[in-house]
């Protein structure tokens, strides 16, 4: 029962932290004025949500080789491993 419980926490963790990542992408294409109320908002929000990947994104980043390319795969390598340990918890349920 306990470690149904524990699983199930892990499983909703990981998923909140796919929707950040996904948030975090979509946010980094995005470039409002900054000087108006919309982007004061969206950097606000953005701030919290780099805050809380890039703890996990930049070990992967500096794992990388060739870093400077213009194009920065480590969220998209963060959400393979999420999902292999998501998969992987699923299994214990």
């Amino acid at each position: 029962m306990m470690s149904a419980i524990i699983a199930q926490s892990l499983h909703t963790l990981v998923n909140i932290l796919v929707w950040l990542i996904l948030i975090r992408v979509i946010m980094s294409w995005i470039r409002p004025d900054p000087s108006g109320p919309a982007g004061e908002t969206f950097y606000r929000i953005f701030a919290v949500v780099f805050e809380l990947t890039e703890p996990l994104i930049n070990p992967i980043r500096q794992l990388m080789p060739g870093g400077g390319t213009g194009i920065d795969f480590s969220p998209l390598i963060l959400l393979f491993l999420l999902r292999a340990v998501q998969r992987m918890i699923l299994q214990l349920l």
